[in-house]
């Protein structure tokens, strides 16, 4: 090779365009080849963009949720369902039209979506139909008291404008009346949402009644989860003797610990019926999998 290559410490920048004689052992002829390494300016400029990215991601997964205290592989995404665990989505539209019905009204003909999984393989569900929250929005059939359940939930932003990123907002009812939102953050909480204050409209919150304990974003394009048990309020007639309770993790941190929960915002009003578990529609794209429920 040429002497920029045979220093102890090579000369890069006298290698540009260097015309190199070769030894080609397959056919046993010699060949000439001409050889273009990088600038000094441009290893320099590469190893600051090495750089700057490292530290970003590195930034992100210090972040991430299952890189903080009190992670629960168990809670997050990818959760099994029970063996005795209720799934009513198997991926095809012929478990939704089993399992579901539209609320608030039943007889209205379904438009949520079958779609593909935009970060791997099989099918999600995508909320569909509706502009506004509480007109499409779809529902169980089948009613719970007590019970265990795990949901998977994707945001997307906007609806078929291709990008992930944008704001999307659905929600998880427990019991169709207490619902955990699902939101992405809006306005200056955009710039840091791992640091976002989340307060009770936002992610995670039991909408309108309680902020949850810590913030375990991840953001929109990336699967998460809800995991949660409920234990339905007790009543003596019609008079509640004892709220309901939920512990929840998101993205497999505990955010509600046993705590009780008396806000119905929006579905069914809080009283001593049995109800489904409701997804709801608002106008952004969200899609679902790995729905499971199961009675206690």
């Amino acid at each position: 090779g040429p002497q920029c290559m045979t220093a102890p410490i090579p000369d890069l920048a006298a290698c540009q365009n260097k015309h190199l004689k070769i030894f080609n052992r397959h056919n046993k002829t010699r060949e000439t080849i001409t050889m273009k390494i990088p600038s000094s300016r441009q290893i320099t400029g590469l190893i600051i963009v090495l750089a700057i990215s490292f530290s970003t991601a590195f930034a992100a997964d210090e972040n991430a949720p299952e890189n903080k205290p009190g992670y629960a592989k168990s809670k997050d995404v990818g959760a099994p369902a029970p063996a005795n665990a209720d799934v009513p989505f198997d991926g095809t539209m012929k478990s939704i039209k089993k399992n579901w019905e539209m609320w608030p009204k039943p007889d209205m003909k379904i438009t949520w979506s079958i779609v593909d999984n935009p970060s791997g393989d099989g099918n999600t569900l995508m909320t569909n139909g509706g502009k506004r929250w509480g007109t499409h929005d779809l529902v169980t059939k089948k009613k719970y008291t007590d019970f265990e359940g795990h949901v998977e939930f994707i945001m997307m932003g906007g609806r078929d404008d291709g990008k992930a990123e944008g704001y999307a907002n659905s929600g998880v009812y427990l019991q169709n009346r207490y619902e955990l939102q699902i939101e992405s953050p809006k306005g200056k909480d955009i710039k840091d949402p791992y640091n976002w204050k989340i307060g009770p409209h936002g992610i995670g919150a039991f909408c309108m009644e309680r902020v949850p304990d810590q913030n375990a974003w991840r953001p929109n394009g990336q699967w998460q989860s809800f995991h949660f048990r409920f234990k339905a309020a007790r009543w003596d007639g019609d008079k509640s003797i004892e709220p309901a309770r939920a512990t929840v993790w998101w993205n497999g941190l505990k955010i509600h610990d046993n705590v009780p929960i008396k806000h119905a915002n929006g579905g069914v009003k809080v009283g001593p019926t049995a109800e489904g578990l409701k997804l709801q529609e608002h106008g952004q794209d969200v899609r679902y999998r790995n729905i499971w429920i199961m009675e206690k």
